[in-house]
């Protein structure tokens, strides 16, 4: 029973129990676990009572669906507390599942307060109180939506085909596993684990017993964030390989659940010597149940025609999308398309493609780089040297192409292009400043050890057509530790006149790194310079730690490295692209400050790494974004700070055709689901073109989700996140009663963005009338600009009143 709730039983003297509530009975006196006799294994005990009936099969059923039972009806029914994810909207939820009937549970209320003040009311009734105003009371606790619903739902009806694995006869084992066989699986992180995990011994079977064996952070007083990872675990015991299981034991063995441990206790003897019945049991189901599930995801390997048409299926998909010039746009649909390119496209496609950007098509030329294959660099370099056009976008995307491919051999070619680039007025600046800065990247990425001198010279251009160029420059001479270089940039950051930018910072912090001779010169430009945005203080934090390191003086303290760097992570900047830039620039300066070499014995360098170390929930947060700048360095990060990072699924356009075919429906609704998925707008777009009425729900509880997502920019207009775009729209085409009560919700949230999204796609229900003409009253302009378009659309006159209403919100 959660201890609010006995604190409040025992204010009101209820402790027997309280309205339709009755606490869990006592059954003896409990005993101390001792070196003779040891506590009993609760996972044992759950197991043995739900092969022996209802009311242990409903209690298994729930702890693996993530719900706690604390209690029971005066009817017989299980009181259940919902713990999930920080993002799921059944966090926190209160039900009650019938033990005849376990996986159907009632949805109550949403929080433990809200269960408490109705178990009050219903106390009491029964001692003489008002029952009108108790009932007036009831009205007024806000009852879960179908977001809740759909979450509770689903998890109770995945842990149903779980139960019957640990459970069932032999044909419910292969009916479930071939079920679950083609389903995302996520095994949540251990509770109560929060440091950085030391790196483990050889021997798997020692890492169990030395997980259990760390001391275990106590975490009573302290929010939950990882949701009960009970049911993901035995699921993983017969899903997983037995070398991949191991692994999930050891980060599972010292969780600060007991019953997960007892799990883990067990599960460990099933892939291991059997001692016990129990475990022998479950290892000959785990062989059952893998073999239906090898059989269920047997299908014919992809040959080279069907890898070819999907490759030129993902060719007509850019060819209908135009390019951007900016190289370091936030991602779009382009560039999803770039990387399924990169993924799934078949390198026979080089020729074509060089045949069509020998002509000048620079959409050509954007495949060959996503590509990657050197084969194209010849042709590509050939075509630097052709006549220069008016308009030098074709020459951009060969340049970026050539970055891509990373081959030396175009370098000259390049340093070339940069002498013949002069920009003298604003008329060059116009025409050629975008090139001009690529081959500057370009050239720093391929670490051009002959580009030092065309380098400075760009740093050295006083002209306002090089400004935007200097930070790629500086990048660049970075790249090549070009010890000259610093009196430019000492220049740079001690001019009031120019802007400090992370590129700037990051070069002095790599030249004062690479030279002894450099290091005072690099500190004094680092040390104090207040006022910078986080994402380039982080920077400056960690160029100062690249010089100190391994010298006597102070580093920054790992306490100010954590905070600037939590900072850098999830405060928004004004738009999103800015957001995206300051997110890319703290990861990578987080994977440099991993990579660092320590000594043995070095407190200062491991305390640094635990400070660094956000939590198994930011690793998961970041590495499942559809920003694939942000996204590369988070997992590059996170992998440099020996952190597992989980394995991610990408949802393109072009295989949701194949998944639904294998799975159906379900099969798309599991992709909307999955926590390591990305670029599931793509399922939602696609679920709301079938317009299937059985969408509506995943689509409903997945929506809800994103609007409890942190906003990535400050800017009050058009930079709302094209995923939650894509789902409002999505939601809003079924235009179903159970959608649009979260779409409802959307425009009663304080993030703006969701605000107007959703108020720009408003769906054909009088519901949103009120609520759109309550946001006419909104001080900022672009919101009533979007209400008022869509009051328009549903035909509502805005003019009938002289004053828009405003909703009151109770609390």
């Amino acid at each position: 029973m959660p201890a609010d709730l006995a604190a409040f039983m025992a204010a009101v003297g209820a402790t027997d129990g309280i309205g339709n509530y009755l606490p869990p009975a006592v059954r003896g006196t409990k005993r101390t676990a001792t070196r003779r006799t040891p506590r009993p294994n609760a996972w044992v005990k759950l197991v043995t009572a739900a092969r022996r009936g209802a009311s242990g099969r409903a209690h298994l059923l729930a702890w693996m669906a993530g719900a706690i039972p604390f209690g029971t009806t005066k009817s017989g029914e299980l009181w259940l507390y919902v713990i999930g994810d920080a993002a799921s909207p059944a966090r926190g939820i209160v039900g009650s599942v019938h033990p005849e009937e376990p996986a159907a549970p009632k949805l109550a209320v949403r929080d433990l307060s809200s269960f408490a003040l109705l178990r009050a009311l219903e106390h009491g009734v029964a001692q003489g109180d008002h029952e009108g105003r108790a009932a007036e009371a009831r009205k007024r606790v806000p009852a879960p939506g179908v977001a809740e619903q759909e979450a509770v739902r689903a998890a109770f009806e995945r842990a149903r085909a779980v139960l019957d694995l640990v459970c069932g006869d032999d044909a419910s084992v292969r009916s479930a596993a071939r079920k679950l066989a083609l389903r995302p699986l996520d095994v949540p992180h251990a509770h109560g684990v929060s440091r950085l995990p030391e790196p483990p011994p050889t021997r798997p079977s020692k890492n169990v017993r030395r997980a259990k064996s760390v001391k275990r952070k106590s975490s009573a007083h302290e929010d939950r964030t990882a949701p009960l990872a009970l049911g993901s675990i035995v699921e993983a015991f017969f899903r997983y390989e037995e070398r991949d299981f191991e692994a999930t034991l050891v980060a599972h063995a010292s969780s600060s659940d007991p019953l997960v441990r007892d799990a883990v206790a067990t599960l460990e003897d099933a892939i291991g010597r059997g001692r016990t019945a129990l475990a022998r049991e479950l290892k000959r189901r785990r062989e059952m149940a893998r073999r239906a599930a090898r059989a269920e995801q047997k299908r014919p390997k992809a040959d080279a025609t069907s890898r070819m048409d999907l490759t030129r299926r993902i060719l007509d998909h850019l060819d209908a999308s135009q390019p951007r010039l900016d190289p370091v746009a936030v991602n779009d649909e382009r560039e999803e398309n770039l990387l399924a390119l990169a993924e799934m496209g078949d390198p026979e496609i080089v020729p074509v493609l060089v045949a069509r950007a020998v002509t000048g098509d620079k959409n050509a030329v954007d495949m060959l780089g996503a590509l990657g294959d050197r084969r194209a660099v010849p042709q590509l370099v050939t075509l630097l040297a052709r006549e220069p056009q008016a308009s030098r976008q074709f020459d951009v995307a060969v340049v970026r192409a050539l970055a891509a491919l990373g081959d030396k051999q175009a370098a000259a070619p390049l340093r070339d292009l940069l002498s013949k680039s002069p920009m003298p007025s604003w008329r060059e600046g116009l025409a050629l400043g975008a090139l001009v800065r690529e081959v500057v990247v370009a050239l720093g990425t391929l670490r051009d050890e002959q580009a030092r001198q065309p380098l400075l010279e760009v740093l050295d251009e006083r002209g306002q057509e090089y400004r935007a160029i200097v930070p790629s420059a500086t990048w660049a001479l970075g790249r090549l530790r070009d010890l000259p270089a610093l009196g430019a940039l000492e220049r740079l950051l001690c001019s009031p006149k120019d802007l400090v930018t992370p590129e700037t910072l990051w070069a002095a912090g790599e030249i004062g790194s690479a030279h002894p001779t450099a290091q005072a010169r690099a500190l004094a430009l680092l040390d104090n310079m207040p006022g910078l945005e986080p994402g380039a203080e982080m920077v400056r934090l960690a160029a100062l730690t690249k010089i100190l390191h391994g010298l006597p003086n102070e580093a920054p303290r790992p306490d100010d490295l954590r905070r600037t760097l939590e900072r850098a992570l999830w405060e928004p900047a004004f738009r999103r692209e800015e957001t995206s830039r300051r997110r890319t620039w703290a990861l990578q300066s987080l994977e440099e400050l991993a990579v660092l070499p320590a000594k043995r014995g070095d407190a200062a360098a491991r305390e640094r790494r635990h400070a660094l170390f956000l939590g198994h929930e930011a690793i998961r947060y970041f590495v499942t974004r559809d920003d694939h700048r942000v996204r590369k360095a988070a997992e590059s990060a996170f992998t440099a700070l020996g952190v597992q990072v989980p394995q991610t699924r990408r949802y393109y356009s072009f295989v949701l055709e194949d998944l639904e075919r294998r799975g159906g429906l379900d099969a798309l609704h599991d992709a909307l689901r999955d926590p390591l998925g990305v670029f599931r707008h793509n399922v939602a777009t696609r679920l709301s073109a079938i317009g299937h009425a059985s969408s509506v729900r995943p689509l409903a509880e997945a929506t809800a989700r994103l609007f409890a997502e942190p906003p990535t920019s400050t800017y009050e207009y058009d930079d709302a996140p094209s995923h939650l775009v894509a789902f409002v729209r999505a939601l809003a085409r079924l235009n179903q009663p159970e959608g649009n009560d979260v779409l409802i919700e959307g425009l009663r949230t304080g993030n703006h963005h969701v605000r107007a999204v959703v108020a720009e796609n408003a769906p054909e229900d009088p519901r949103f009338v009120p609520e759109l003409m309550a946001m006419l009253g909104d001080p900022r302009s672009f919101l009533r600009s979007r209400a008022e378009r869509s009051l328009a659309t549903l035909g509502v006159d805005r003019h009938s009143s002289d004053r828009p209403p405003v909703r009151i919100v109770e609390v």
